[in-house]
């Protein structure tokens, strides 16, 4: 579903003017043909933590690029880690358990000890 820019503001409470400045800074990447601008749910959550970056906590439009890019960052390991999650969980038992234990190496020196999930659970349960 998407969104028109005038539905956009609304939703995010700000001035078109602000939106526009934020597309312009390439913080927002609208979406649309023919002179239509169009915006999605993740561009509506994009410009709600904008607002409150540049409002409230007072960020400013570097702050605001850097906190941007490690967000995306963020995004895409998680998208990295969900496939490499799935492509170990179709492997045989045997291979599953060296990866895990292999894995424990690396996260026992963090805080904690990497785990192998039981058959049938995901290993991030929050996503």
């Amino acid at each position: 579903m998407t969104i028109d820019r005038a539905e956009m503001c609304r939703r995010v409470s700000v001035p078109s003017l602000s939106l526009q400045g934020w597309i312009e800074a390439g913080w927002i990447h609208a979406s649309g043909g023919d002179g239509v601008t169009a915006f999605s749910e993740m561009d509506v959550a994009r410009a709600l933590l904008i607002r409150d970056l540049t409002g409230p906590m007072g960020v400013n439009a570097d702050g605001v690029a850097v906190i941007l890019d490690l967000v995306d960052q963020i995004h895409g390991l998680r998208q990295a880690l969900r496939g490499l999650t799935l492509a170990v969980a179709a492997q045989d038992l045997p291979v599953r358990q060296r990866i895990w234990a292999g894995g424990a190496r690396f996260a026992g020196g963090r805080g904690g000890a990497a785990r192998m999930p039981a058959p049938g659970r995901r290993a991030h349960p929050a996503e």
